[in-house]
């Protein structure tokens, strides 16, 4: 297996004996079966000596023999997991001790954001004997593989027993997801067994590329075939095994201290917050390593969570302890500069070809045309190699001790966020209903903060100095935006029906004078590059057809930001 990354679906049953796999053709469109020769797998688990990894739901291992042998980092996301994997090298051999097994570093790399430069240590060997059932439909397409697993597991290290563990599990593996989400009727599925999970409408909304099919067939199709699968193979007398993974049935489950879910039905002020940035933290380092891996779109998708918690702070800091919120927004602004570097030249990057392919008449049409190859390659290469430096620069960033610091700082703020001395944690009766008494004044805070800024933007007659106020402008409505759907999301908070309308409107606001943004700073790339290309003698004729096309976005996008401002404001437009 080479380097890579996938979305793991899978359900694992317990089973005693040698109970027989049941005939599962002709279940959930299953349309044939094919058995695999059976395989020997060994692997070998590491963590930190505190298992850091298993409190934040992720494992490690090096695994040989079998198809997918290889390093595997494994991380959880609710009932899906993540696999990031690397090949083997040449120091990797079968039938090596644990103690001389060396995890590489492009595998330490992405567990960085839980181990921190500590040492990981092996803590378990699993030896498997593997019969795989690759599950077929009609048209020969793989649904799902169900492997058969003998296991032989035993706990390694300086204070583990060298008790030998032995069971067996089924593990129900989907192979193509959006085969199952896509094609799947629900009728299909209930030839293979009735349950009342099959029709409860469990899934992830993924259904915007079947817009002729119900979104709640689309959606459910791949928990509609596990479900019914699994009701096969229950009736055939396995039981959902309660372990997340192998290895925590030879080391245990630790519970991960930071877990949202932790602070059940959160209702006073404190649980409020707590919850809602351990969820933001969560995600934090949910994408920490898929920013090293260079995943696409992971940049912004870390950027947003980093700006969400800072807008968590900003929004209600007179409700927090002033010194440890200051800390956390020190670090997190460090933070935001080197990923706000790398994402607006990704974001340029990215528009070149969008732009050109914008012009009137479409990318073949007459003014496409008159904008050469040489043109379109000078444009992307030069904001590609300023978005190399900067990813580079960021992953420094993020293998060094601050970026731990700071990590450490934002977990110590998130066991339980400190309020402010004379903030009443739970007050009266705490009911969620106080909480959002004294969140809401807050946020409405934000919306005149929001709206004054338009204002002095609006009388500014410097066009420079007004780009600037505009840009000031969206983000103060995304610092809005973010820090009541943060809190709605995370605790379940109701807001007014006045700021859900208001926040709406912040929403579209920050998007259009997004575009704004992203439109002046293409402009600028353009710029800048027709003037070298023109110290060279080029052609520059197309960089003024990309510059001029730009005028009319910004003018409709500026247009729409005044009826939002007014929105905004509770006031309509004329």
């Amino acid at each position: 297996m080479g380097t890579g990354m996938q979305v793991e679906i899978e359900r694992k049953y317990d089973v005693v004996g040698q109970l027989a796999l049941p005939k599962l053709s002709g279940v959930a469109g299953v349309s044939r079966v094919h058995y695999r020769p059976p395989v020997a797998l060994e692997a070998v688990y590491f963590d930190t000596a505190d298992r850091a990894l298993a409190a934040n739901r992720v494992t490690l291992r090096r695994r040989t023999g079998g198809p997918d042998e290889g390093w595997h980092v494994k991380i959880a996301s609710g009932e899906h997991r993540l696999e990031l994997h690397e090949p083997l090298g040449k120091a990797d051999r079968a039938g090596a001790r644990p103690d001389q097994v060396k995890v590489p570093w492009r595998i330490l790399d992405l567990v960085q954001v839980h181990v921190r430069g500590r040492r990981l240590r092996p803590v378990a060997q699993l030896n498997t004997l593997r019969a795989v059932v690759d599950l077929v439909d009609a048209k020969g397409r793989p649904m799902a593989e169900l492997a058969d697993d003998q296991v032989a597991a035993m706990a390694v290290g300086r204070r583990a027993e060298s008790r030998i563990q032995h069971w067996r599990e089924w593990e129900l593996e989907i192979v193509d997801a959006e085969l199952l989400d896509t094609a799947l009727a629900p009728q299909e599925v209930a030839a293979g067994v009735e349950t009342t999970e099959q029709i409860s409408g469990q899934g992830d909304a993924e259904d915007a590329d079947c817009p002729d099919r119900d979104p709640q067939d689309a959606v459910t199709g791949t928990v509609r075939f596990l479900d019914a699968v699994g009701g096969v193979l229950e009736a055939a007398g396995a039981k959902p095994s309660p372990a997340g993974s192998k290895v925590e049935k030879v080391v245990g489950r630790l519970e991960d201290p930071l877990d949202p879910a932790a602070v059940e039905d959160p209702t006073t002020l404190q649980d409020v917050l707590t919850r809602t940035v351990r969820t933001q933290v969560k995600m934090l380092k949910g994408w920490d390593p898929l920013v090293r891996r260079d995943v696409e779109d992971a940049i912004h998708q870390f950027r947003v969570v980093s700006r969400t918690l800072r807008s968590i702070l900003q929004t209600y800091e007179p409700l927090l302890e002033t010194e440890a919120t200051a800390r956390v927004n020190e670090g997190l602004k460090q933070l935001g500069r080197l990923l706000s570097t790398a994402r607006d030249a990704e974001v340029v990057r990215d528009q070149v070809q969008e732009k050109v392919d914008a012009l009137p008449g479409g990318p073949e049409g007459p003014a496409a045309a008159l904008v050469s190859a040489r043109t379109v390659k000078r444009l992307r290469r030069a904001k590609q190699e300023e978005f190399q430096a900067a990813h580079d620069e960021l992953l420094e960033q993020m293998r060094g001790a601050e970026y731990f610091a700071v990590l450490d700082v934002i977990d110590e703020y998130a066991r339980q966020v400190p309020l402010a001395a004379g903030t009443d944690s739970s007050g009266e009766t705490g009911e969620a209903a106080e909480a959002l008494a004294a969140l809401e004044p807050l946020a409405v805070q934000q919306v005149e903060s929001v709206l004054e800024l338009a204002r002095t933007a609006e009388q500014e007659q410097d066009p420079e100095q007004r780009i600037e106020l505009m840009h000031e402008v969206r983000k103060e409505a995304k610092r809005l935006r973010y820090a009541v759907t943060a809190v709605r999301d995370a605790a379940g908070l109701e807001w007014g029906a006045e700021l859900v309308d208001r926040m709406r409107a912040a929403k579209k606001l920050q998007e259009v004078l997004g575009i704004h943004r992203d439109s002046i700073m293409f402009q600028e790339h353009v710029l800048a590059t027709a003037r070298q290309a023109e110290k060279r003698g080029e052609d520059t004729f197309g960089y003024g057809i990309l510059y001029a096309a730009e005028l009319p976005v910004q003018a409709k996008q500026e247009k729409k930001a005044e009826k939002l401002l007014a929105r905004l404001a509770g006031t309509s437009a004329g």
